[in-house]
């Protein structure tokens, strides 16, 4: 369970039994990634399925509302903050990322982000027998950046970084992919693996054009790429798993 609990300590801001410093392999996190994911995909299904007296704007709300309490605003603060790198000089890239001030270019995309969540989460809503197109939208996300800390170069400048080199077992990461590619033939057959194809693809673009921006993934980068997939996963999934 070691390798859950480092899950939910670097994902989430819920409270983890703390493992001992010095270990004699290393943690099998990634691994446990899709599992956070999903334990947000069952979250929002239960504000989209058993809170009827809500309106359907008021529980996409709520579903949002839920993710960041749990995360401590984690994803959708690395999503303004790259925005905010995108905007500034090339010399101040990551000191405006780093900023603890969100700047105009990072509020703008930050509403963005949240009315494309709530408007792709409402249209979900509405197509019958879609639910599991909001269940997964969080899973795939969470298997998208367990699979970029293993493939793609990690700033050296991040405390990401250093929590990877020295406790993550980085092939944890293939078990993470084979188990979302699993679940999602089961739930959608082949068309399930076109879909999540589609959506790993633009994920690995997202996440490209960041790591060559800031030269190496940082959390921010990754708290972005979480945004990111949830949105593209919903949109793949009212084009293909309807």
């Amino acid at each position: 369970m070691t390798g859950l609990f480092d899950a939910l300590s670097v994902l989430t801001r819920i409270p983890v039994p703390q493992g001992a410093e010095a270990r004699w392999q290393k943690s099998w996190a990634l691994a446990w990634f899709p599992v956070v994911g999903a334990l947000f995909g069952a979250l929002w299904m239960v504000w989209l399925q058993d809170v009827p007296t809500l309106s359907i704007t008021l529980r996409a709300v709520g579903a949002l509302a839920t993710e960041i309490l749990l995360t401590g605003g984690l994803h959708w603060d690395g999503w303004a903050d790259v925005f905010d790198g995108w905007a500034a000089p090339k010399t101040r890239r990551d000191e405006a990322r780093k900023d603890s001030r969100i700047g105009t270019i990072g509020v703008l995309w930050l509403i963005l982000g949240v009315v494309g969540f709530v408007s792709l989460w409402k249209s979900v809503a509405f197509v019958y027998g879609d639910a599991m197109i909001i269940f997964m939208a969080p899973v795939i996300a969470r298997t998208a950046i367990a699979a970029g800390l293993a493939f793609i170069p990690v700033s050296d400048q991040s405390q990401l970084a250093r929590w990877f080199k020295q406790s993550v077992n980085p092939k944890s990461a293939v078990l993470a992919i084979i188990v979302t590619v699993a679940v999602a033939q089961g739930l959608w057959g082949w068309m399930g693996l076109v879909g999540l194809g589609l959506v790993a693809g633009l994920a690995s673009l997202f996440m490209a054009y960041w790591n060559h921006f800031f030269e190496g993934i940082n959390g921010d980068v990754l708290g972005a790429t979480v945004i990111f997939t949830e949105l593209a996963s919903m949109t793949v999934g009212l084009w293909l798993w309807r």
